[in-house]
């Protein structure tokens, strides 16, 4: 299994998008809605949001095959996602472990969100040892939002 991890630019930003908005609409509907869902895949706001942050985006590639990618933002993984068609089989637990390798080099602690609906990434965070430390109402969503954070191993 040839796994590598790559810092994006420009060129990368088509490929993300696609990854993003097909795994959004197959995985998002249940815990948004898909009027939620919807919405948010006809706007723009994904497409600006992956292109503003483009330099911020670390992608996960299986021999020559991009699978995720992930948007780090000073000590906050701020958008983490793979392919909808390559869940459960290992690349996000490669992808949030490289992402707090990269972090922890500059912090002593990470965070990031998650939606409380989200069940999946609820036990995929926990199962990764991270700490649910608050929540809060996105009225963007209208849904909860949870904030894990996780230490540098030597600071527990």
């Amino acid at each position: 299994m040839n796994t590598t991890f790559n810092h994006t630019d420009i060129s990368d930003l088509k490929k993300i998008q696609q990854i993003a908005k097909k795994t959004i609409d197959q995985s998002y509907r249940y815990f948004l809605g898909d009027d939620t869902v919807e919405q948010y895949l006809t706007s723009n706001h994904l497409d600006t949001y992956l292109k503003e942050h483009i330099n911020h985006a670390w992608s996960l590639h299986h021999d020559h095959d991009t699978l995720g990618f992930s948007i780090v933002i000073d000590n906050v993984i701020d958008f983490m996602v793979i392919d909808v068609d390559h869940h459960r089989k290992g690349y996000g637990t490669k992808l949030l472990q490289y992402c707090e390798d990269l972090l922890f080099e500059n912090y002593r602690v990470i965070a990031l969100e998650s939606f409380e609906q989200n069940a999946h990434a609820y036990k995929f965070y926990e199962a990764n040892h991270w700490e649910k430390i608050a929540q809060y109402r996105d009225h963007k969503y209208n849904a909860v939002k949870h904030i894990f954070r996780k230490h540098y191993p030597s600071d527990t």
